[in-house]
């Protein structure tokens, strides 16, 4: 494991970037801020999307989420507010009249403590306290990064002291190309259900079939060719934005399906636990400087594994809500071949 200062953020703490290599000198970096994947090198390419400097990651107005862990409630909450055993909690509104990704301050900007460094693994830890973002109860959260044999196993483990709405991801943005856009990057899901969105891209619970639709990726599909039918079904989207169910039972640790590179060189497969995940081919990514590499409008993917969003206003959807002595376990795999 290396470690490299990165910079001091805004509430004075030492954020490092830890790097850690397969045994075949692939290698991931992570952020103790926002437990960030800040780069992950396959075959010589930098796959994801992240920033070179600290205050990027901090000032990031744009809200791009590159690389972070999300919550406690990844996604967005339909009017920022759900109910308890009648009672009523509210949130912060960071995107429109919705909560987004944990609100004004969720995980993305909040400082880790590196708590284990074992055998290509890091592990990181975080303590929500009870109120904060209006969440109820105090929530302890750990993230598990292991890295061998071209394998990124993420885990994440999460208890809280009262009842909770819980469901965390991670937003990495994976370009296998290594530049460019991902317009001409191949996908294929193991999905034959998607959840639909109101024009302002929430959840409105209305599960439908991907047949016929430029959600349909059973068979393997050029992404650009579906992106913009996509963004012409539904302008105010811009493209994909949609929570995709895996066909398979909602506990099962299994593949949820394969992003190949527009050049055959790379190939990912996505392994999850989780009932399925939301696409985001970054339809409103502004033109910027990342880490040397001009990007833009769909120059990544993020597959955020995690329950449906918003289920807190869709009884008929999984739930995320955490009971106190219960434990929330996520298991994420992202395996590359080359």
């Amino acid at each position: 494991m290396e470690r490299e200062y990165f910079g001091t953020d805004k509430c004075g703490n030492e954020i490092y970037k830890y790097t850690i290599y397969d045994s075949d000198n692939n290698s991931v970096s992570i952020l103790n801020y926002g437990a960030t994947v800040q780069s992950l090198v396959i075959n010589g390419r930098d796959v994801v999307l992240g920033f070179d400097r600290l205050s990027q990651y901090e000032e990031d107005e744009n809200r791009t989420y590159f690389g972070a862990v999300c919550g406690r409630v990844a996604n967005r909450v339909e009017n920022a507010r759900f109910y308890v055993e009648g009672v009523e909690y509210n949130l912060y509104k960071n995107n429109g009249n919705h909560s987004l990704h944990g609100g004004k301050c969720g995980f993305d900007k909040k400082f880790f403590e590196l708590t284990n460094c074992d055998d290509g693994s890091l592990t990181f830890s975080l303590f929500s306290p009870d109120g904060e973002e209006g969440y109820p109860g105090n929530l302890s959260l750990s993230v598990r990064y292991t890295f061998k044999n071209r394998l990124l196993l993420v885990e994440y483990i999460a208890k809280t002291t009262a009842a909770c709405p819980v469901n965390i991801t991670n937003h990495s943005y994976f370009n296998l190309d290594g530049k460019g856009d991902i317009l001409s990057h191949k996908l294929q899901l193991n999905s034959h259900f998607y959840l639909a969105v109101n024009d302002d891209v929430s959840a409105n619970g209305n599960v439908l079939s991907v047949a016929g639709t430029p959600f349909d990726f059973t068979e393997e599909k050029l992404l650009g060719d579906n992106i913009l039918a996509a963004e012409k079904l539904q302008p105010s989207v811009g493209g994909i934005d949609h929570h995709f169910f895996c066909d398979a039972s909602v506990t099962e640790y299994r593949r949820f399906g394969t992003l190949t590179s527009s050049d055959d060189k790379i190939k990912m497969d996505i392994f999850t636990n989780q009932c399925g995940a939301q696409l985001y081919t970054g339809n409103f990514i502004t033109d910027m400087s990342a880490k040397g590499v001009d990007i833009g409008r769909f120059s990544g993917i993020a597959i955020e594994t995690q329950l449906p969003p918003n289920n807190l206003n869709h009884s008929h959807l999984p739930n995320m809500m955490l009971k106190r002595g219960e434990s929330y376990y996520h298991k994420t795999g992202y395996k590359f071949y080359y």
